[in-house]
């Protein structure tokens, strides 16, 4: 060492300056901060003269606000509104049935002179699918001034008859039609062609709401009968004049030729291919047919009108059958393979 020790220091001064370091107090002073932006006469003109320049610039904006929505509102009025383009002056109306193009205006609620602009094509279209007669309706607009309506409309394929309930068939503006889907219609005029539709007769029906399918199962299997019943032999050369459906799983069918014939309801298709194959079997033996019970599945038992059958208008026999007479009335046709 270069430097002799000091022995004269006490103990504690070894440590140095951080004893006393220790023992110093933090002392905080508290600072008042002085007001930078004192008001004075100048500032409170300056902020006046800032709110005179923002009111104005407000108003100047209203005021071009206002011109610009009244001089859009003259241009939309006079292009738009007061324009005859858009004012509806005709009606297409195409549609087939009952219903003619005038009651179909009418439905709509529209008339000539209406802004086209301000027409709700679902609205009318609604009010048109409204009306029981109508199926589906399709409405658009054509310029100048012509709204077209393509109207599909329910054609009725029978009346419906339910003597518990007296409703009668073939009455105007009280009797019920249905179309072939089974949807109910009212009968309305009675004209020629509707007075020639067949009669369904039910029995107790226990819903009529025109415009909705019919709740009678036995009048929804007729009219799966009349459906299936065109474009058969019989349909050709036979009209359908009653349907009696007041029996459960069994239809009675009353031609025009007073030819009854009754059928089950399951298999009517095959039913009915029966009956024709016993018409061209009695056409051809020239038999007057009364009655054919289709319920029996091997043989048909038919009922003859008239005089007795002669035997060389019957079918040959085997030859190790003896050959039969057989009057008039009941016979029993083999059924075709």
């Amino acid at each position: 060492m270069f430097f002799a020790k000091n022995t004269r220091r006490k103990p504690g001064a070894a440590k140095g300056n951080y004893a006393f370091r220790r023992r110093r107090k933090v002392v905080r002073l508290e600072v008042h901060r002085l007001e930078l932006n004192p008001e004075t006469a100048a500032t409170r003109r300056e902020s006046r003269r800032k709110t005179a320049r923002f009111g104005f610039k407000l108003a100047v904006a209203l005021l071009a606000a206002m011109g610009i929505f009244s001089a859009g509102k003259i241009v939309v009025k006079e292009a738009f509104v007061d324009n005859s383009r858009f004012h509806l002056q005709h009606f297409s109306v195409v549609t087939e049935g009952e219903i003619t193009p005038s009651q179909i205006v009418n439905a709509t609620g529209l008339h000539e002179g209406m802004n086209m602009l301000g027409i709700s094509l679902v609205q009318v279209k609604e009010r048109l699918e409204a009306m029981p007669q109508v199926r589906s309706a399709r409405v658009t607009r054509g310029y100048p001034g012509m709204m077209f309506l393509d109207v599909e409309q329910r054609h009725p394929v029978a009346w419906l008859e339910s003597p518990e309930q007296k409703l009668e068939a073939k009455v105007s503006g009280y009797g019920c039609l249905l179309d072939a889907d089974g949807v109910v219609i009212p009968s309305g005029e009675l004209t020629e062609s509707r007075r020639k539709l067949p009669v369904i007769r039910v029995g107790r029906v226990h819903r009529l709401v025109p415009g909705q399918k019919i709740e009678s199962p036995s009048a929804l299997a007729a009219l799966a009968m009349l459906k299936m019943h065109d474009g058969t032999l019989a349909s050709r050369t036979l009209g359908v004049k009653w349907v009696d459906a007041t029996r459960a799983h069994v239809l009675g069918v009353t031609y025009d030729s007073r030819i009854h014939v009754t059928l089950p309801v399951d298999g009517m298709e095959k039913e009915l291919a029966r009956f024709d194959r016993i018409l061209a079997e009695s056409e051809r033996q020239k038999w007057q047919l009364a009655t054919v019970d289709l319920l029996v599945a091997q043989n048909v038992p038919v009922t003859l009108r008239g005089t007795a059958i002669a035997p060389e208008n019957l079918a040959p026999e085997p030859p190790s059958t003896p050959a039969k007479r057989t009057p008039a009335g009941r016979r029993t046709l083999a059924r075709a393979q």
